[in-house]
């Protein structure tokens, strides 16, 4: 009797990944990666003015500077191990440079994760909360019933706050999350049609324009609770959060990249070969440091766009 033989691709069905490009669009801080702590001066308040000053000689104040911190971390992927024979001779792909690559593109999708929750704001002042009509259309990962879509008029309100705290106009970004995108943004009127033609996905990640913003996307951005004034959730170390509810609400990011920072040190890949104790298989390991923040203490220069149910 024969036997039937077997044929194996010599392509792996890579795992996917999301998009990150938005870490470009931030203060680069990488020069600083190796430190624990970042401070960054804020400036005290503005001098007085006096019109037709007539007692002199004038007071003289000092001004008082603070500064504002946020600490660099490690982020560890945990090890894969490679058989020896795996790598000599069982397999028909380059499984080294896919676990290579698989950490590489892991640990970008942590961080940006992570990123994202460190510059979301927080309290009434920089929250817009959405009012368009409910549906169930886009929610957050453990979330039950309906939101209310994003809106033209709630991405002015946005817009509005970031121009009454003078946050320069150019190179302002809405990054928005898939759903809200794809189901809410684009079924405003006239939304769809205009981005339909002429408006192919720059290299930068930008998917077109709107009041001024460079609109990006991403399949996650940040999750907000439910409470009065929301408060943003709390996230494990893959930047996702640790405590879902059914009521967690979604966001939009509306920002200019001046007002947040990232400190980002390079991917340190190592590769041990013939491990004892392993009967010679490859360890391969990474580890990545990372520090991001909002440059200001009153965190002018972002808004969160934040769901309603």
């Amino acid at each position: 009797m024969a036997l039937n033989k077997e044929q194996w691709s010599a392509d792996i069905q890579e795992n996917r990944f999301k998009n990150n490009a938005i870490l470009s669009r931030a203060v680069n801080h990488d020069l600083w990666i190796t430190n624990k702590t970042v401070h960054i001066p804020q400036a005290g308040a503005n001098p007085s003015v006096t019109k037709n000053r007539t007692s002199f000689p004038a007071s003289i104040a000092q001004r008082t500077d603070t500064d504002l911190t946020y600490d660099v971390n490690a982020y560890y992927l945990d090890p894969i191990m490679i058989e020896k024979a795996q790598e000599a001779h069982f397999i028909s792909y380059d499984k080294r440079m896919s676990v290579m690559g698989q950490q590489l593109s892991t640990m970008e999708e942590y961080i940006t994760n992570n990123v994202l929750y460190a510059w979301a704001p927080s309290g009434s002042a920089t929250q817009v909360r959405t009012t368009g009509s409910a549906d169930g259309l886009a929610l957050a990962p453990s979330a039950t019933g309906t939101r209310k879509a994003i809106t033209l008029a709630d991405i002015q309100k946005a817009k509005a706050i970031l121009d009454a705290a003078n946050i320069p106009q150019e190179g302002r970004v809405l990054l928005m999350q898939s759903d809200i995108y794809n189901s809410h943004f684009l079924s405003i009127s006239n939304i769809a049609q205009a981005y339909a033609f002429g408006q192919a996905v720059l290299p930068t990640g930008v998917v077109g324009r709107i009041m001024g913003f460079d609109v990006m996307i991403r399949s996650t951005v940040v999750v907000f609770d439910n409470t009065g004034t929301p408060v943003i959730k709390t996230v494990g170390d893959n930047g996702v959060p640790t405590s879902p509810t059914t009521s967690d609400n979604m966001a939009c990011l509306a920002y200019h990249p001046n007002y947040v920072c990232r400190a980002i040190g390079s991917v340190d890949v190592s590769v041990s070969e013939d491990a004892p104790g392993y009967y010679g298989a490859s360890i391969i390991e990474s580890v990545q440091h990372l520090g991001a923040a909002k440059l200001r203490t009153d965190q002018a220069g972002i808004v969160a766009i934040i769901q309603a149910a």
